[in-house]
């Protein structure tokens, strides 16, 4: 079997992995200030190490739900979001002890005997002297994430059981082991798994136990309980509205992009690698980055900036309105210095093309205007029968949000007094189209989904889209009292821009199972299907309803209302 897996002869893999298998070790710092042991296996034993991953994932199965680290389409944000809800009002982080030098010899040997793998015991003996060094998983060694995630199967079984019973939510990043929970009041914390009295934090006996069981060690001096009314964090990502980045974080981003803007980058990157020699706390960072690189050469200014941009971009999502500002400085700084290495190759961050600011609205939000060719009973033939309103371009370019009475015509028309309602706009053969004043052109487009109920409607261009920016949607509810600006065409006509009026949220409220927000300023006719965004621009609510003197309110649908009903008909499409 070493043969057909590993591609050699046993002879020629003896050779490599006995006495003992090949490794560079060095040593960097972590975040703590202790040392980090680096085992790097050499060329050859990192070559038959792949072989034996790949055969891993191959076989190995689903990974268990509660795990995030080292795993396909998992990371530290799925990790956070599993705890990102309004009902977590307590956390708790469980550090491992020494993770993967706890995992030995044996206990990969045992593993690799057992389902899905059933290797006998020789080829489970060499398979775990190919990835184990002095009795440990080597950290450094590609299999080792893996393999560590597999021995931890039974753990984290009995950590899910755990939470079940106590009515938690668990999740494991390598050695981080997190717990969340919905109860307000700290005395009704689960005892079996932790207890927070007179200031101090206890972990629970079962919980002990069953680590214990599974021969981890946890590291006091990392364990921490924290609460709502703190920061709640998740393997460094606050989770308290939505994952985020620390707003330090952020700032020192910010001032060092304003350093390259006044000083130049020559001189920004001086004092950044004179401060970092010092070690002293600055604007950049608050430790020292050196620490991050094995031969303990400082990391060029642009070259953290790159990182922490895209890291931002990971955590907050790429059409995020921070991350765009922030990106397309550092972009507009990298396109006009002149003193950049020739082979530098990160000289351009990816950006979503979002709404940020009033001028991006003028030119995003477009004039609805249909005219159909349905003629109701007692309308002249000489009178046009169509509509206008406001629609903008959402998630995407091509996805462009309006209310579905903007594209009705509804009136008295017949001698009778009976209403004749003109209720698609397709089917009536409506020359429909969007208008952009701001740049004097018009696109026409065509209806691809609607609902009476939710008075929404999505359109699309009719041919490629045009280069427009599109609007982002706020990840957390807007709040009463909170301000933004309702943007939109009220009785509109050539020669006019949007309109943008600063409002208030005055109220939010539910009718017909939908959730509302009442503004402070009159949505007029025409006004319908146009945005309210928040001072960054991120759309807070669709404008659908206007007040009379005697009956109604200036309502907008919220924008989560409006994000589950889109993600709706892309499931269903």
């Amino acid at each position: 079997m070493s043969k057909n897996l590993l591609g050699m002869p046993y002879s020629e893999i003896q050779k490599i992995i006995y006495p003992t298998p090949p490794y560079k070790v060095f040593v960097i710092t972590k975040r703590s200030g202790g040392p980090r042991l680096i085992q790097e296996p050499r060329r050859k034993l990192k070559e038959l190490q792949l072989k034996v991953l790949a055969f891993l994932e191959e076989h190995g199965g689903k990974p268990k739900p509660c795990v995030h680290g080292f795993t396909k389409n998992r990371s530290i944000v799925t990790n956070a979001r599993k705890h990102c809800s309004r009902q977590t009002q307590h956390l708790l982080n469980i550090d491992l002890k020494d993770f993967f030098p706890s995992i030995g010899f044996f206990r990969v040997r045992g593993v690799l005997q057992k389902r899905p793998f059933a290797c006998s015991h020789s080829v489970a003996t060499v398979l775990a002297h190919l990835c184990t060094h002095r009795n440990e998983l080597p950290q450094g060694a590609p299999t080792s994430p893996m393999l560590a995630n597999l021995v931890c199967r039974r753990l984290d079984s009995d950590l899910m059981d755990l939470a079940r019973r106590h009515r938690s939510t668990y999740t494991r990043y390598a050695d981080d082991l997190t717990f969340s929970f919905s109860v307000r009041d700290t005395s009704r914390l689960p005892e079996n798994i932790c207890a927070f009295e007179s200031g101090g934090l206890t972990i629970g006996h079962e919980l002990l136990s069953i680590i214990d069981k599974h021969n981890f060690d946890i590291n006091p001096t990392k364990s921490r309980l924290s609460t709502r009314l703190h920061r709640l964090e998740v393997t460094g990502i606050t989770i308290n509205e939505f994952p985020n980045v620390k707003r330090i974080f952020i700032d020192r981003i910010r001032g060092a992009l304003h350093a390259w803007e006044k000083h130049g980058f020559d001189a920004a990157s001086a004092e950044w690698e004179r401060r970092i020699t010092k070690g002293k706390t600055c604007i950049y960072e608050k430790r020292p980055w050196k620490r991050q690189t094995r031969t303990r050469k400082i990391p060029e200014l642009i070259n953290v900036l790159w990182g922490k941009l895209l890291y931002v971009r990971m955590i907050r999502g790429a059409d995020d309105v921070i991350y765009t500002r922030l990106a397309e400085r550092y972009n507009v700084l990298c396109e006009h210095e002149q003193g950049l290495s020739a082979d530098f190759s990160f000289s351009r961050l990816p950006i979503e093309s979002i709404v940020r600011n009033a001028n991006d609205a003028e030119r995003a939000v477009l004039v609805v205007s249909w005219l159909g060719d349905y003629q109701p009973v007692g309308v002249a033939e000489s009178e046009a029968v169509g509509g206008q309103g406001t629609a903008f371009p959402y998630q995407s370019n091509n996805c462009l949000v309006t209310c579905d009475h903007v594209l009705r015509w509804e009136g008295v028309v017949n001698e009778n007094n009976v209403s004749t309602d003109c209720t698609s706009v397709d089917v009536h053969g409506a020359n429909l189209k969007v208008i952009s004043p701001a740049l004097g052109l018009e696109w026409p487009v065509r209806v691809v989904h609607r609902d009476v109920d939710r008075d929404l409607a999505i359109l699309e261009f009719i041919g490629p889209p045009p280069n427009i920016r599109h609007f982002a949607g706020l990840d957390a509810p807007i709040k009463r009292n909170e301000t933004g600006y309702l943007i939109g065409y009220p009785n509109w006509n050539a020669g006019r821009v949007a309109n943008q009026v600063n409002v208030v949220v005055t109220n939010r409220f539910a009718r017909r199972t939908f959730q509302r927000l009442e503004i402070s300023t009159t949505i007029r006719q025409g006004n319908s299907g146009g945005p309210f965004v928040d001072d960054l621009f991120r759309v807070a609510g669709v404008a659908q309803e206007g007040a009379t003197q005697v009956s109604g309110n200036d309502e907008c649908l919220t924008v989560d209302e409006l994000d589950t009903w889109i993600a709706t008909w892309k499931t269903r499409n």
